[in-house]
């Protein structure tokens, strides 16, 4: 099947948003390396320690929510209704190489639709560090998007320079801190960690992830924020991350919650028989509401067992 230029690039722009807001979370979690020290107490060391702690882990369940308020304006003008865009992710990660396989689901307004209700849609997705794949619904082809029209995670900043970025920005005076009570979590017993985040210091801080410094004018249109942070507390593991971002009239409620560390996974290309390479050939592929369950492109193959200790155990 042939496609023309706007559906691939149609498939470049939703593939490369969707590996683009995994790769926030990975970032997040696969940088730096473990260390058998006592479970600190003071709330920045927490971080430091479960960014760490977290980068040790060889695999994980990476679940993401994301609701998206579009705000009136950007429904075509005031007495609009406000729209909410609704994102969620369920993925198998392979930290130590940054790939991934998973289903995203995603939401639009009624508003935006246009026809009165809300429309939903499924992708599952596979990436490696070379190519993005996607699963057409009504074939059960998948469509390659190779690296070099945006396709994989291969380039871009090491974990080694996205851990000195964080530690960086953690280490800032600008960013402060609260210890709130534990709580139970979705390894266990967690310590409980506000981060305030200063939007400047933020922005100061991925210049040297980009390859060039942010300008003082796009700094300054970076929001501060609070990120809470709930950290197991036998494994210094980040279990969940909550915040809220806002700018320029659209906000966003951000959720990500981990869970199985350590489970052996290894992310794997679908067939080549049922694979068309849009890079290559221009073949079909495409999106749909009906694609296969996570299990289906996650948890195919066994790599080793990590030295790891388990969670605590699950509060009542």
């Amino acid at each position: 099947m042939k496609v023309g230029a706007g559906g691939i690039t149609s498939h470049v722009r939703r593939a490369r948003w969707l590996a683009f807001g995994l790769a926030c979370a990975l970032a997040l979690a696969a940088c730096g390396n473990g260390d058998a020290s006592p479970r600190p107490t003071d709330p920045r060391q927490i971080l430091v320690t479960a960014i760490a702690s977290t980068a040790a882990v060889p695999s994980l369940r990476l679940h993401i929510e994301v609701a998206s308020d579009l705000g009136g304006g950007a429904l075509g003008g005031i007495g609009q209704p406000r729209g909410v865009m609704m994102m969620g992710v369920d993925a198998d990660v392979d930290l130590a190489t940054r790939q991934f396989a998973g289903r995203a689901t995603t939401t639009m307004p009624a508003a935006i639709v246009g026809n009165g209700a809300p429309a939903q849609q499924v992708q599952d997705v596979i990436v490696t560090t070379t190519a993005t794949f996607t699963r057409n619904s009504s074939t059960g082809r998948w469509s390659k998007i190779p690296a070099g029209i945006g396709g994989g995670f291969g380039g871009g900043p090491t974990n080694e320079q996205i851990a000195t970025m964080l530690s960086n920005l953690l280490s800032n005076p600008s960013v402060t801190y609260e210890l709130s009570e534990a709580s139970s979590c979705t390894l266990g017993t967690c310590d409980h960690v506000v981060a305030h985040i200063d939007g400047q210091s933020l922005g100061a801080a991925l210049g040297p992830l980009l390859g060039a410094p942010i300008d003082a004018a796009s700094r300054a249109m970076i929001p501060s924020f609070d990120v809470d942070v709930l950290v197991d507390q036998a494994t210094s593991v980040i279990s969940e991350l909550r915040t809220t971002l806002s700018m320029q009239g659209v906000s966003a409620r951000i959720l990500i919650s981990t869970s199985n560390p350590g489970q052996p996974v290894q992310i794997v290309p679908p067939p080549p028989a049922l694979t068309d390479d849009i890079g290559q050939n221009f073949g079909g592929g495409g999106f749909g509401p009906d694609a296969t369950i996570l299990e289906e492109v996650g948890n195919e193959l066994s790599s080793a067992e990590p030295g790891f200790p388990a969670p605590s155990a699950a509060v009542p």
